[in-house]
C-alpha cells in the first residue's frame, strides 16, 4: 500500500488512419481484456497516457491539438475510467500493448503523465520496436527509490488502511500534487473522486516490471522529459532521466506543476508540438 501511495506521489505508425474529413470525430472502444480507449484524427500515432488517479478526460484539450496532425489514441488505465477493474493478474504494460494491439498499432508516439510516464518509459525499455519516441511529463521511474518522503502520506496511509477511499481522494486533492489553475479544478476533483476504486485493486494482482532505474542507458527512443518548475518532488527523477537517458532533452516549466498539461497548457504543446515534429 505504501508503494501504491508513493506511486501516486510521485508507436512507425501502424495501420490507424481516417479521412481526413472524419478528423473530429471521436471513435471509442473496450479491448478483449477491458481497457476502455478513444480514438481521434489522422496521421503518425500518438498514445497518451494518464496519470494514476485520472483518466483519459485529463488529455481533453491536448487531443484536441494534436488530431490535427495525428491519430491519437487515449485510454484508461485499469480500474480507471471506464476501464473494467482487476479481476486477475495484470500489468500495465500489457493493458497498453492491448490497446495497441486492438487498434493494430505497430509503433507509436508514448505521452505519459505521472505513472502513465512510468508506463511509457518501461515500454521504451520492453518493447523499443514499438515506440517511436516518448515524452515524460512529471516523471516517475520504476524501481527508483526517493529520499524524500511526501509531506502528505501520513495522513494518506491512515486514510487508506481505513478503507476511507473518499477521504483518501481529498488528501490527494489538497496537495501540490493535483493543484491546478481554478478553471481545471472541476474536473481534477471529479476524476479523483470518482477514481477511488483503484485503491481496492489487490496489490497482489499487478504484475511487476523489470525496474527501469538501472537501464535508463538502455533506452534508444527520441525522449522529452517534462517537468514543471513548481513539482518539486519529481525534478530529482527528470534530472536523473536528463542524465543519463541517451540524448534526452529536459524541459522546466515555469510555474509549472505536476499536472503539466493543466497547469501549463501553452507551454506543454509547444514543447510537445516540437518534439513530435
Amino acid at each position: 500500500m505504501i508503494r501504491r501511495a508513493l506511486f501516486v506521489c510521485v508507436l512507425v505508425v501502424g495501420g490507424l488512419c481516417t479521412s481526413p474529413a472524419a478528423q473530429s470525430a471521436i471513435r471509442e472502444g473496450k479491448t478483449t481484456t477491458g481497457i476502455a480507449y478513444d480514438v481521434q484524427g489522422h496521421g503518425p500515432v500518438v498514445v497518451l497516457i494518464t496519470g494514476s488517479n485520472l483518466d483519459r478526460r485529463m488529455w481533453a484539450r491536448d487531443a484536441t491539438w494534436l488530431a490535427k496532425d495525428h491519430t491519437v489514441v487515449r485510454y484508461d488505465l485499469r480500474a480507471h475510467g471506464r476501464s473494467d477493474g482487476a479481476t486477475a493478474t495484470f500489468s500495465n504494460l500489457g493493458d497498453l500493448y492491448a490497446v495497441l494491439d486492438e487498434l493494430r498499432i505497430a509503433k507509436a508516439a508514448l505521452v505519459g503523465l505521472s505513472a502513465g510516464s512510468t508506463i511509457a518509459l518501461d515500454a521504451a525499455l520492453d518493447a523499443p520496436d514499438r515506440v517511436e519516441r516518448v515524452v515524460l511529463a512529471g516523471p516517475t521511474i520504476s524501481g527508483f527509490a526517493s529520499t524524500a518522503r511526501p509531506p502528505f502520506l501520513g495522513d494518506l496511509m491512515a486514510a487508506l488502511q481505513a478503507r476511507d477511499y473518499k477521504r483518501a481522494g481529498e488528501v490527494l486533492l489538497a496537495t501540490p500534487v493535483f493543484a491546478v489553475p481554478k478553471e481545471s479544478e472541476p474536473l481534477v476533483r471529479q476524476m479523483v473522486m470518482e477514481n477511488d476504486r483503484l485503491w481496492s485493486v489487490p496489490r497482489e494482482m499487478m504484475q511487476a516490471t523489470k525496474p527501469a532505474v538501472d537501464r535508463l542507458g538502455q533506452v534508444k527512443a527520441p525522449t522529452l522529459v517534462l517537468v514543471g518548475e513548481n513539482d518539486t518532488l519529481q525534478r530529482e527523477q527528470a534530472d536523473l532521466l536528463a542524465r543519463q537517458v541517451p540524448g534526452a532533452h529536459l524541459v522546466v516549466v515555469p510555474g509549472g506543476g505536476h499536472l503539466l498539461n493543466l497547469t501549463s497548457p501553452e507551454a506543454f504543446e509547444s514543447a510537445v508540438r516540437d518534439f513530435l515534429r
